[in-house]
C-alpha cells in the first residue's frame, strides 16, 4: 500500500486562467454530482451608487431569465430582506410568488423554476451582491442537504471576491495613475463616472439586441475600465497636455501617440501586479490602444475601419464624446442632450458606431437620470 498518493482534486479548474463565468459553469456541474435537480447557479453584484442588482454571471447556457438586467433594491422587498438580515433563503415553491408585480419575479416563474436558494455576498462586511440556485422542481431543498450547498455558497463567495478584488487592484492601479493625468489635464469631476454608465448603457442595450460578444460580465468589466481609457496621457508633455491654443502639427502627432503609450503602460503595470493573464485585459488593451479609431479609417493610431475596431471601443468612443459634449469646460459651454444628440447622429455611419448611437439616443431618459445622479457643479442643468 503506498503511503503517498496523489489525487487529482475536485476543483482544480477553479484555479485556470479563464473567465469567472467560465469557473461558475464548471461549478455548476460538479454542485449536480451532489444536487442533481439544481438546474442554474447565478449571481447579481450590487451598485451601492445607483442602488441596484444588475446580472453578472450565471451557468445555464440556455434558460437565462435574467440576463442584460438590473432592478432596484427597493423593488425587490424579499431580497432586500435577505441583504438586512445577512440570512439565506429558501424558497420550495415559487407559487408564493405567483400575485407578484415586479418583474424579476414574473421572469422567474415564466421560465418555469420552482424552487429556489438565495444567498447574500459579503465581502467582509460589505455586501456586494446574491447568489441563487434555482430548481424546476418543488421542495427539493431539503435541511439535510442546506448545510453542504452552504459550503458551495461559500465557495462562489470567495471565487466572486477574488474576482472583483483582482479587477478593483487592477483598476484602482491604473486609476491612480490616470490621477496623475486629471492634474494635468482638468476634466469636470464626474465625467468618468457618466461615462462609464453610458458605457454599461450602450453594452446592455446592444447585447439586449442580440450583439455577439457581449456578456452580463464582460458588461462589467467595459463599465470598470472604460474611465481609464486616456491612461496614455500620462506619457504626454504638459507644454502639449495644457496648452491652451490649437496644437500645432508636431505637437498633434506627439498627442496622438497617448493611445500606443497607453496600450504600453497597461502591459507594464499588468506585468508589474503579476495579472498579465487577467482574462479581460484584452478589454482594457483595446479601449485605451484604439478610442481614437474611427470606422471611416481615418482614425489613429492603426486607421482601423468598421468591425476592425473592437466594438468595446466602439463603445466607449459614443459614451466619451457625449459626455465631453454635454460637459462644461473652461472653453465651452456644455451642450443640451438634444443638441449633443444631434451632433452624434452627425458623426453617425462615418466617425462613430450608428448602432451604439441609436441606442444611445433611444434610452435618453436613462441618460438623463445618469447626469442627474452624476452632476457637477458647473454644468449646465437646462437640458
Amino acid at each position: 500500500m503506498e503511503d503517498i498518493i496523489l489525487a487529482p482534486g475536485r476543483y482544480k479548474d477553479l484555479y485556470k486562467s479563464v473567465s469567472l463565468s467560465e469557473k461558475i459553469q464548471g461549478l455548476h456541474q460538479m454542485i449536480q454530482q451532489d444536487f442533481p435537480y439544481i438546474h442554474r447557479v447565478a449571481v447579481a453584484l450590487f451598485d451601492t451608487k445607483m442602488n441596484t442588482l444588475k446580472t453578472f454571471v450565471q451557468s445555464a447556457k440556455e434558460d437565462r431569465p435574467f440576463q442584460f438586467y438590473e432592478c432596484l433594491m427597493e423593488n425587490a422587498p424579499s431580497l432586500m430582506e435577505i441583504k438586512t438580515r445577512k440570512t439565506n433563503r429558501v424558497v420550495n415553491d415559487m407559487a408564493v410568488f405567483n400575485n407578484g408585480t415586479h418583474e424579476h419575479t414574473q421572469k422567474i416563474a415564466a421560465n418555469g423554476y420552482q424552487a429556489s436558494y438565495s444567498a447574500p455576498l459579503f465581502d467582509e462586511t460589505t455586501f456586494i451582491g446574491m447568489l441563487f440556485f434555482n430548481a424546476y422542481q418543488k421542495n427539493v431543498f431539503k435541511t439535510l442537504d442546506l448545510a453542504k450547498l452552504d459550503l458551495y455558497a461559500q465557495l462562489i463567495n470567495s471565487l466572486v471576491v477574488n474576482k472583483l478584488q483582482a479587477t478593483q487592484m487592477l483598476v484602482g492601479a491604473f486609476r491612480s495613475c490616470l490621477s496623475l493625468v486629471s492634474y494635468k489635464d482638468p476634466e469636470t469631476g464626474n465625467h468618468l463616472e457618466r461615462m462609464a454608465r453610458y458605457t454599461r448603457l450602450i453594452a446592455r442595450e446592444l447585447a439586449k439586441q442580440g450583439h455577439p460578444g457581449l456578456t452580463d460580465e464582460t458588461i462589467e468589466h467595459l463599465f470598470m475600465f472604460a474611465p481609464l481609457h486616456d491612461i496614455g496621457k500620462i506619457g504626454i508633455p504638459d507644454r502639449i497636455l495644457r496648452k491652451p491654443g490649437r496644437l500645432d502639427e508636431e505637437e498633434w502627432q506627439i498627442m496622438q501617440t497617448h493611445s500606443t503609450k497607453g496600450r504600453e503602460i497597461i502591459d507594464t503595470i499588468a506585468g508589474y501586479l503579476g495579472v498579465a493573464t487577467f482574462d479581460q485585459l484584452s478589454l482594457l488593451r483595446n479601449i485605451s490602444g484604439s478610442h481614437h479609431e474611427t470606422i471611416d479609417g481615418k482614425g489613429y493610431p492603426n486607421q482601423l475601419k468598421k468591425a476592425e475596431i473592437p466594438i468595446e471601443t466602439q463603445i466607449v468612443s459614443v459614451a466619451d464624446i457625449f459626455d465631453a459634449l454635454t460637459s462644461h469646460r473652461s472653453y465651452k459651454p456644455a451642450w443640451s442632450n438634444e443638441a449633443a444628440f444631434k451632433e452624434l447622429m452627425q458623426l453617425s455611419g462615418t466617425k462613430l458606431n450608428p448602432d451604439c448611437v441609436r441606442v444611445l439616443i433611444e434610452n435618453s431618459a436613462a441618460v438623463k437620470e445618469i447626469q442627474n445622479r452624476f452632476s457637477d457643479d458647473l454644468r449646465d442643468h437646462g437640458r
